[in-house]
């Protein structure tokens, strides 16, 4: 274990033991940990093995993938481009990425970067099939020119008019990389190590690949039958783009969220503007609170920023909470890790007000049966009207249960609600483990036992 903290705090010898009682339940090789409290770095740790087959151990320098937690550095590209001048975040798509279809003529760059383009997942975005003209089915083990990518996403059907509604793309992020490379004549990922990276002492921070010489490098897993596996090859391409394909360390996000505190490389508004929650046409947010690369949610009243990540072999977790000037990266490679969960955990560690919820004594089942049923019935697309009221059943019906669909993948698994919090007026939240994270749901009703109000978010 590597570990740099403020003296005398007694967090370190709390967190070893938690996390290794955590490693060995959830069977994780290696964990990197980085907490940083206004602008300091609180605790840098490693844990268990970054290389299972050589027995390296992991250390707060060792290099993991970031899956979609790199979207906030395409999103932090764009800004830099912003910040200079050389484009705005309302400008329409099409000026830069002229070759895009009629159909993207009123995506704005900023749409890309909120999730409201229109433009839909890998699984629904990209050609099934061989087509002709150059332009080739999205395969993970062949590479595909930045072209190639753009024929593809060009295929994608829009799944709403930009800005009516929500839908994680991961699409428009690589996208919105496209427009970086365009403006700036790098790559996007170019453009952070020299602008970002570098001035914000990110030192190891860079693009994933394969065949470079990566110092501290942690090697990714998988498993399967119970069985620890290496994780896949993946092509080159496809294993560094605008959607999430970068290599950091925990002592790399330590620098970024001091960044974020105590801002050098970006201004202060540029900051805030990261973390706004973009509106739809119609006034509302998006059901997860989606910014720019973040996404806001709340535990105990209190508002938490976060992005997760998925690649093959890893995960990682990052969060911030604003009024507790507390910022949580947890790193895994391996990927099934609940790294949410355990951010969670280490962040009610150093302050109790943002402790996670934990399963209470529920005094009502049958609500909860009922609730159950409920949020079963909207993963199926077959929601109940008469079981809300009017006000919310227009609310919800408009875009929102698909969201709600969209963002749980629509399985919900066989696992039952957990009750963890009930005002005794109505509302109740719940915590449904879905696997690799965890569906949080408050539901409202009136005494009449129609839904007047809920809320909902993958963490």
């Amino acid at each position: 274990m590597d570990i740099l903290e403020k003296p005398a705090t007694g967090l370190a010898a709390a967190l070893a033991h938690h996390l290794k009682q955590e490693m060995e339940h959830s069977k994780i090789p290696g964990l990197g940990v980085a907490i940083v409290h206004d602008g300091e770095i609180l605790h840098l740790g490693g844990y268990g093995l970054a290389d299972v087959e050589h027995n390296v151990p992991a250390t707060s320098d060792s290099i993991f993938h970031s899956g979609s937690t790199g979207k906030m550095f395409t999103a932090a590209a764009v800004l830099l481009l912003v910040q200079q001048g050389r484009l705005d975040l309302d400008d329409p798509v099409r000026r830069y990425l002229t070759e895009g279809p009629e159909t993207w003529a009123a995506i704005t760059i900023r749409q890309l970067l909120t999730m409201m383009s229109g433009l839909g997942n890998f699984g629904d975005a990209f050609a099934p099939a061989p087509i002709e003209n150059d332009v080739v089915p999205l395969n993970l083990w062949q590479d595909h020119s930045d072209a190639q990518l753009l024929a593809l996403a060009s295929l994608s059907p829009l799944a709403f008019a930009p800005g009516e509604s929500y839908r994680y793309s991961n699409t428009s992020y690589i996208l919105a990389s496209l427009i970086v490379a365009l403006v700036s004549g790098k790559p996007y990922y170019a453009l952070l190590r020299e602008q970002l990276f570098a001035p914000a002492g990110m030192a190891s921070a860079r693009d994933a690949s394969w065949t470079d010489i990566v110092p501290n490098r942690a090697q990714g897993y998988s498993r399967d039958n119970g069985e620890l596996r290496n994780r896949c090859w993946t092509a080159p391409t496809l294993l560094r783009t605008g959607d999430g394909g970068l290599f950091f360390s925990p002592r790399d996000i330590a620098r970024w969220f001091i960044e974020l505190d105590r801002p050098q490389v970006f201004r202060p508004d540029i900051v805030d503007q990261m973390f706004e929650p973009a509106l739809m046409r119609d006034g509302r947010p998006a059901i997860n609170g989606y910014a720019l690369g973040w996404q806001n949610s709340e535990v105990r009243g209190q508002r938490k920023i976060r992005h997760g990540g998925t690649w093959y072999g890893f995960r990682a977790e990052l969060a911030r909470f604003p009024a507790q000037k507390l910022s949580v990266a947890v790193l895994a490679n391996i990927d099934d890790a609940q790294v949410a969960r355990i951010a969670a955990e280490i962040a009610g560690i150093v302050d109790a007000a943002v402790a996670p919820y934990e399963p209470i004594a529920d005094s009502a089942p049958e609500r909860t049966n009922a609730d159950n049923g409920l949020i079963r019935a909207i993963a199926a697309r077959n929601a109940p009207r008469d079981a809300f009221t009017g006000e919310a059943w227009q609310l919800w019906s408009n875009h929102w249960f698909e969201q709600v669909i969209v963002e749980s993948e629509s399985d919900l698994g066989p696992a039952p609600l957990e009750l963890v919090d009930d005002d005794g007026n109505g509302r109740r939240r719940y915590r449904l483990p879905t696997g690799r994270y965890h569906m949080h749901w408050t539901v409202a009703r009136q005494s009449d036992g129609r839904v007047s109000a809920m809320r909902f978010h993958m963490e």
